[in-house]
C-alpha cells in the first residue's frame, strides 16, 4: 500500500488526502489548531460537488509521529515552506510533490530533502476549510 503524508492539511491538503486515502492509499495528515483537534475527534469531511466522503485518517502535528512515507504532498502556504520539518518523512525512496502556489517553493524544499527527490506539481481547485474537520 503506498504511504503518504500530506504536510499542510487545509483545504487543499485535506481535500487530496481525503480523495487519496478514499482510493485506498495509507495516509497521514499534519495539521494544526482547532482543525489538527477535529481531525483527530471526528476524521475529515470533504463535501464537494465531485462527492462527499467521511474518512479517518491519522492527524497530527509532528511529522516525527508518522515517519518515512513513500510521498509527501506538501500543500502548506508558500512562506511556511522554509520552516517545515520534512526530515522524518523522507525514506531512502521518498518523493516531495509540492501543491503549492509560488515559483521558489520547488527550490526550497529541494534545498532541504535534495534535488532528485522533489516534484513540482499542479492543481486547479477552490477548497477552504468550511469548519474544523471539514473542508
Amino acid at each position: 500500500m503506498t504511504s503518504i503524508a500530506v504536510y499542510g492539511a487545509g483545504g487543499v491538503g485535506a481535500y487530496f488526502g481525503g480523495r487519496l486515502a478514499e482510493a485506498g492509499a495509507d495516509v497521514s495528515l499534519v495539521a494544526r489548531g482547532d482543525h489538527l483537534a477535529a481531525l483527530r475527534e471526528a476524521g475529515l469531511r470533504v463535501e464537494s460537488v465531485h462527492g462527499d466522503l467521511a474518512v479517518d485518517l491519522d492527524a497530527t502535528d509532528d511529522p516525527s509521529d508518522i515517519g518515512p512515507v513513500d510521498y509527501v504532498l506538501v500543500c502548506v502556504k508558500s512562506f511556511d515552506t522554509g520552516a517545515l520539518d520534512l526530515d522524518p518523512l523522507v525514506g531512502e525512496d521518498t518523493c516531495v510533490i509540492s501543491l503549492q502556489n509560488g515559483v521558489r517553493n520547488e527550490r526550497v524544499l529541494a534545498d532541504s530533502v535534495g534535488e532528485g527527490r522533489v516534484l513540482g506539481g499542479l492543481c486547479y481547485i477552490l477548497s477552504t476549510i468550511k469548519e474544523p474537520g471539514v473542508v
